[in-house]
């Protein structure tokens, strides 16, 4: 039986065009009438056929099944097998860059072992993942005492290479505090604007358009 793989695609900036975009993807208006729900990604792919496979799925959406816990017009919770959606949430973020291209949306995961957990971003400098195994992520968490003052009693294994109840009772906390460092301390800085007369990131206006009108998204090049 797969793992099951959960993420959280937040749509952090996004202007009205994209959003409206994003809604007929979803087919927003539908559900809204009581006209159901989408259950699979692939209901939102208008390349996707009727029934597609195993392969299908891994050449277009990266897991072999993903499937829909939860959505609405600023976030989406999938549920999908051993890996997260990478290649269809860039699929989803690239038709919704047609409209906003300064689009910011972040991609947090983590399997139900757990095995491994990170984060993603898209913006408009382009694409970066973070991915973290998880005996990487103590080997953080004990390096970063200060962040992890408080897990730091429960990180350290017993003589037989078991770790406390402690551990596992806290351990998911510890990893949604490290996605949210990640994502603070780099995912974001990568492909966020960055504008030099602040020396700080760029300034947006309300239309999601950077204030420093000289700054263009390069996530083309990548």
């Amino acid at each position: 039986m797969a793992n099951h793989v959960n993420s959280q695609l937040h749509f952090i900036r996004m202007n009205a065009k994209a959003k409206e975009r994003l809604a007929m993807i979803l087919k927003w208006n539908e559900m809204q009438s009581g006209n159901g729900s989408l259950e699979n990604f692939h209901e939102i792919m208008e390349h996707a056929p009727a029934e597609p496979n195993y392969a299908w799925y891994h050449d277009h959406i990266g897991p072999k099944w993903c499937y829909f816990e939860d959505y609405d017009l600023d976030r989406l919770h999938c549920v999908s097998a051993w890996g997260w959606p990478d290649q269809g949430y860039t699929w989803l973020i690239n038709e919704l860059r047609k409209e906003d291209p300064y689009i910011l949306a972040q991609c947090t995961y983590e399997d139900e072992g757990p095995n491994f957990y990170g984060v993603a971003g898209w913006g408009p400098r382009g694409f970066e993942d973070y991915y973290m195994d998880m005996d990487e992520g103590v080997d953080c968490w004990k390096k970063l005492t200060k962040e992890f003052e408080w897990m730091q009693p429960y990180l350290e294994e017993d003589e037989d290479g078991e770790r406390s109840d402690e551990f596992y009772e806290n351990m998911w906390e510890a990893i949604g505090q490290h996605q949210d460092i990640m994502w603070d301390w780099d995912c974001r800085g990568d492909v966020e604007l960055y504008d030099e007369d602040l020396m700080d990131e760029a300034k947006y206006l309300e239309d999601g358009t950077p204030e420093n009108k000289e700054l263009k998204p390069t996530w083309q090049e990548q």
